[in-house]
């Protein structure tokens, strides 16, 4: 994951876009799922402690807002958002907002923050903090992932300390996928964020202190709403750059919870005594296929291609089991996921001969980029030999993180096919204005067409459930007939804690809530 503003697109995750009427309670505390892993395993819950963990990217303190993957640990104790999704059930719990009510027709919202909610620095949190935020977040030089859609926010008025009213330029049901991964700032010291040394939230553990490529200090937020159930008195996080340090940390007892290690480690470390696997967020991991380029430019080949991959073969052999084999690139929780469509490309390699054949093509050879990691090249190594068996002969171009994101962010990935990591948490009204395989319009395999941008225009401002099952199952139709970027599997990230750390939960975007977590001993 990256985390820069190139690459939002295949990092940002979020919610189901509701569209009806809702007006709802909020949780006290942020209302994120329980992360698997979390099981009685962790001991008896107790009060006091320093949970002690690494990650492999330091955190990025004037990045909050950019969804920085160096943030994964850190946000969620410091800052909460208005709203949070269920990652199983798809629907919005307030945080920071009390109730609200989106009109039937999605063009507007009235929200009611709580009232008894304070920074670190001990001022209120009011309606003016959370529209400073969303300015921000619609200024493009902030960077934000969630941009396009605060952009679609026409006004913003507040009408007293804990009431605002925002009105959208177009129908917006997707607005929770904005407010699931938009923490609330305080704009008295929001321009202090990045040096590391104010950074001001409302979340159950206040920023002590960043050692830039060392460690941040959390501690316990005393004044939080409801403090007594914030278990741990601190948490610790340690920057350690090598993946297999982490897991060396993990096993001496040094680190207790570790973020950013490769899946097959994290698997292969799980089934030890002691330890214990923790699944979230998750990704698509398609091939995408550029249309402008020779044999793809025949969508005869392009389903050959899709025919001719052994998903289920990439789901054993590469992710252990822990990913599902699908053609489509939404979660199955989804409003207008249909299983059947998502299987319609199965291992079909005698087919795949007969279309290549139709199309005319006998043998053809062609690169085809990947990021340089162990699961992307043991992908690419199933792929290459399932289309060798085809006739097909496919050649690997390994990139780095930051040169896949500059191609990306330029529309140039110089091959005609291009092995994707992309976020699959997004409902689909946010996907497809901000994954670049899928936008309308200058999307990254050079794909335009009419029908598909009245489709996708169709996705992005369907309002009630019904119109959204409609539209999903529209696009989904003309996107498996076009085959120019569909997915190969999905699976979770991956992480893995000591048998004595209970609590975890994440939130569906991925990001890691410690705020209930506590130590068995």
């Amino acid at each position: 994951m990256s985390l820069t503003q190139p690459a939002r697109y295949r990092r940002l995750t979020a919610t189901v876009a509701v569209g009806a009427a809702l007006a709802t309670s909020a949780a006290c505390s942020a209302a994120t799922q329980p992360a698997a892993g979390t099981s009685a395993s962790a001991g008896p819950m107790r009060n006091g402690g320093t949970l002690v963990v690494a990650q492999t990217s330091d955190v990025d303190p004037g990045g909050f807002l950019k969804t920085s993957f160096g943030n994964l640990l850190s946000e969620y104790q410091v800052f909460e958002t208005l709203t949070l999704i269920g990652p199983q059930t798809g629907k919005p719990t307030g945080v920071l907002a009390k109730s609200w009510k989106l009109a039937p027709d999605a063009m507007s919202m009235d929200i009611t923050l709580r009232d008894d909610v304070t920074f670190h620095s001990g001022r209120k949190l009011t309606a003016d903090d959370v529209i400073f935020t969303l300015k921000k977040v619609q200024d493009p030089a902030t960077g934000a992932a969630n941009q396009p859609i605060a952009a679609q926010i026409k006004t913003m008025k507040a009408e007293g300390d804990h009431e605002l009213k925002l009105t959208f330029s177009k129908a917006t049901p997707n607005i929770f996928d904005l407010f699931e991964t938009m923490p609330i700032v305080n704009p008295a010291t929001y321009a202090g964020y990045a040096a590391g040394k104010a950074v001001d939230g409302t979340g159950r553990f206040a920023w002590k202190s960043w050692t830039p490529g060392g460690k941040v200090e959390l501690t316990k937020y005393a004044k939080y709403r409801d403090a007594k159930n914030t278990h741990l008195d601190k948490i610790e996080i340690n920057i350690i750059n090598d993946p297999t340090a982490i897991v060396s940390a993990i096993r001496s007892g040094r680190v207790q919870y570790g973020v950013g290690i490769p899946a097959l480690d994290a698997r292969s470390l799980s089934k030890q005594p002691g330890y214990a696997l923790v699944s979230s967020g998750g990704s698509a991991i398609p091939l995408a296929l550029d249309v402008t380029k020779a044999p793809f430019d025949d969508k005869t080949v392009r389903q050959a291609v899709q025919y001719a991959i052994d998903r289920d073969r990439i789901v054993e052999q590469v992710e252990g089991g822990q990913a599902e084999a699908t053609d489509l690139p939404w979660r199955t929780s989804t409003v207008g996921y249909d299983a059947a469509q998502a299987k319609q490309y199965t291992y079909q390699p005698d087919k795949a001969k007969q279309l290549l054949a139709k199309a005319g093509v006998k043998k053809a050879s062609f690169n085809v980029v990947t990021l340089n990691t162990p699961e992307a090249t043991g992908i690419f190594q199933i792929i290459k030999n399932n289309l060798a068996a085809v006739g097909l002969t496919a050649k690997p171009v390994l990139l780095s993180a930051t040169e896949y994101d500059e191609r990306i962010a330029k529309r140039n990935m110089g091959t005609p096919a291009v092995l994707m990591m992309s976020s699959n948490a997004l409902s689909p009204a946010s996907q497809v204005v901000s994954r670049p395989e899928y936008l309308a319009g200058d999307n990254l395999m050079k794909f335009k067409d009419a029908q598909y941008t009245a489709l996708v225009q169709k996705v992005t401002t369907a309002a009630s459930t019904d119109a959204q099952k409609t539209a999903v199952h529209d696009y989904n139709e003309y996107l498996l007939d076009q085959a120019f970027a569909l997915p190969l599997i999905t699976r979770p990230t991956l992480t893995v804690r000591a048998s004595s750390v209970g609590g975890i939960k994440a939130t569906r975007t991925g990001f890691l809530d410690l705020g209930g977590t506590w130590l068995s001993k």
